[in-house]
Parts: C-alpha cells; structure tokens; sequence
C-alpha cells in the first residue's frame, strides 16, 4: 500500500491508505521484482548479471513446466480443453525462434566481445582523464 499524509493540524497528521496499481513493460518486469526483492535489505546490492540470468532461466522453467503439466492434463482428458488458450499457447510456440546451438553460440560470443570492448574503452578513457590530471597539476 501506498500511503499519503494528510494535514489535520499544525503538528499532527493522520495516514490514509491509497489504492493503487502499477503498470509497466513486460521486459520491465525484471528489473521491477529485482528491486522489490532489495526492500528492507541494508546492504548494497550485488549486480551479478550470472545470477539474474540464473534466476530469470528458473523462473522461465517453472512457468513451463506448469504449462506442460496443464498440457498434459487436458491431452489426458483430466482437464476441459479451452480453445483460447490452446490459440495463445500455438502463438507463444510460434513466436519462439527456431535457433540451433551454433547460431546462439555465435550470437552470445560477439555480445561478449562487444561488452569487452566497451569496458576495455573505458578502462582507456580512465587512464586518459587520469594522464590528463596529472599533466594538469604539473602545469
């Protein structure tokens, strides 16, 4: 709940709950539950990029995996079929690139190298504004 303050008098104040709904972006999502999770917690979070990826992937998996097991239901006749759904599930399944292992290989292999890149200029930015500093002070 969100809560705001409403003036009663000069030194008092009484706190009102709020309704309220938040909206954003499914790739926000990500970033939204991170943070949700840092609440209450004093220490400086640790942005591992492995254990966000981890974390994303067990998710993803979980949500599968109830999929399937609902699948499986309603291919056994334990559950009534709903064709809305079936029509959702076929635009999912179809949305999903047909990639093989070498393609995706090759793809995360040139994102590393440009992240190398990247930090490496950076790294050389640095040491220039560092040089630069020191030319500076002895000038």
């Amino acid at each position: 709940k969100q809560w705001y303050q409403r003036r009663v008098a000069i030194t008092a104040g009484i706190f009102t709950p709020v309704s309220h709904t938040i909206t954003g972006a499914e790739a926000d999502q990500v970033s939204l539950k991170f943070f949700q999770g840092l609440r209450g917690n004093k220490k400086t979070p640790n942005f591992n990029d492995q254990e966000q990826i981890i974390t994303s992937c067990s998710e993803m998996i979980a949500q599968i995996n109830i999929v399937m097991g609902h699948v499986k239901k309603v291919l056994s006749g334990e559950a009534p079929s709903d064709k809305e759904l079936g029509r959702q599930l076929m635009e999912v399944v179809q949305s999903i690139p047909n990639l093989d292992g070498d393609t995706i290989t090759n793809m995360l292999n040139s994102h590393m190298q440009d992240l190398l890149a990247v930090e490496y200029l950076t790294y050389l930015t640095r040491q220039q504004l560092a040089i630069s500093a020191r030319i500076n002070q002895i000038l």
